[in-house]
């Protein structure tokens, strides 16, 4: 997901359950493919007198920037996405999207879910991928038959927008660009001084890892930084995933599996261990990395400008190592599309809207979105990265992104109440106030608690 604060309040996420019982809303069977829309370029269809149709699509704008904080002179014509609205609407006559800027993250889903409760949503918002998008899904169109399959097959990231996260099923979004993959920022000149290269002698398992680690603390310099919540959704989320695959982590959020098994909890023995053995700060550990103070980071594309700006040639990246041979998934990462756009079930304009959404996610758009600095990579198969950018991190996030071993971000997966209790509790196990088996059993008791709500 896109390393976000949650905050849904059970209240909350004990009414959208009930909502969504309430009505699926599922008129797409199990084809993504069908003779629905033509191509987000065609011209806007005739009405039967033959004159031109008029439609006014409301987007309720979540992600794209329309404030620059350093300049506030800056006009909305000037940002990315007024600049491609001008450019659909020249190209639709007779369409006019009318943009209104709205809060991202939890403010969105709020007001998203009391519209459709209203009746009154837009015509086309972004949300958060997943269950986030999924446990709104009593107000969203289901899209099958809006798409064509060739509108499938050039895109990747659709499992965080298909109904049980499966490769096809009911569509409720379509997903926005990717985030990359999660992996290991570090500063080369710290571990050449430490004797150590991550990229030549990449370490093959946490065992590895750890002695990677040791010796960089013996050089005199504090390894790793994490945030105070332990960096869980970047890191430990990824060796739990590796160890019982995506559908190990989907039958974990239905029951069918629990947190406290063997495998995880020997995952979180190696895990403590990076604490225990004194390699990690958590205090504003981004700053401290770019300051020099330590020697790596947990991170993604999101970070490699500023990390660019702080570190110049000394900034290096690999991938987080592979928990053990045994892994399901290896060499790989969290990572995908963590958000979407989504059709309002009230939307009289569900084809019109699906155009728009597919004109702001063609190749085109997304490489203008990137040059004009929206932090987002593009989920277009088989993209050229040098064609936007010539900074070696970004051009290999691209490839990663594209590649199967990147794994859809599990805390996406997990209900939201869940995830935000997972990562209270894991600021408390870092610590050594929680102890590792506790604090997988009680991940199974308030999984069981949410099941049981439904």
């Amino acid at each position: 997901m896109n390393w976000k604060l949650k905050g849904i309040s059970l209240l909350l996420l004990s009414s959208m359950a009930v909502l969504s019982a309430c009505g699926d809303g599922n008129n797409g069977g199990n084809s993504k493919s069908s003779a629905g829309i033509s191509s987000p370029e065609a011209s806007p269809s005739a009405g039967e007198s033959g004159q031109q149709k008029k439609v006014k699509l409301v987007f309720w704008n979540t992600s794209y920037p329309t404030i620059d904080q350093n300049n506030k002179t800056k006009k909305k014509e000037e940002f990315y996405i007024y600049k491609a609205i001008k450019r659909y609407e020249e190209a639709h006559p007779g369409v006019t999207v009318d943009i209104q800027d709205v809060p991202d993250g939890t403010n969105a889903i709020t007001k998203f879910q009391t519209a459709g409760i209203a009746g009154n949503g837009p015509d086309v918002t972004n949300l958060w991928s997943g269950n986030y998008t999924m446990d709104l899904k009593a107000f969203i169109q289901p899209l099958n038959s809006y798409l064509q399959k060739s509108d499938i097959d050039s895109m990747t990231g659709w499992n965080a927008v298909t109904e049980n996260f499966a490769d096809e099923g009911t569509i409720y979004g379509i997903p926005d660009g990717s985030d990359g993959t999660i992996g290991i920022l570090y500063n080369k000149k710290m571990f050449a001084d430490a004797g150590v290269d991550p990229e030549q002698n990449y370490p093959k398992n946490a065992n590895e890892f750890l002695e990677m680690l040791k010796k960089l603390k013996a050089s005199g310099v504090t390894p790793v930084g994490t945030g105070e919540d332990g960096d869980f959704v970047y890191f430990l989320d990824y060796w739990f995933a590796q160890m019982v695959g995506t559908p190990g982590i989907n039958d974990i959020v239905n029951g069918k599996m629990d947190f406290h098994n063997d495998k995880l909890v020997e995952v979180m023995k190696s895990y403590l261990q990076l604490y225990t053995d004194g390699n990690v700060k958590t205090d504003q550990h981004e700053t401290q990395f770019f300051n020099g103070k330590v020697a790596m980071i947990f991170g993604g594309f999101n970070l490699v400008n500023d990390a660019r700006k702080a570190l110049g040639d000394n900034l290096g990246m690999f991938k987080i190592p592979n928990y053990s041979e045994d892994a399901l998934v290896k060499n790989g990462g969290i990572g995908g599309t963590g958000a979407d756009f989504v059709v309002s079930k009230s939307s009289e304009h569900p084809e019109e809207a699906v155009k728009f959404i597919l004109f702001l996610l063609s190749k085109e758009e997304q490489v203008e979105r990137f040059k004009d600095g929206y932090g987002k990579l593009l989920n277009i198969q088989n993209v050229d990265a040098t064609e936007f950018t010539q900074d070696p991190l970004i051009i290999r996030q691209q490839q990663w992104a594209s590649e199967d071993s990147t794994i859809f971000w599990p805390d996406n997966i997990y209900p939201s109440e869940l995830s935000d209790y997972i990562s209270s509790l894991n600021a408390l196990v870092i610590k050594s106030q929680l102890d590792t088996s506790d604090f997988l059993s009680k991940l199974d008791q308030k999984r069981n608690e949410i099941l049981a709500q439904k």
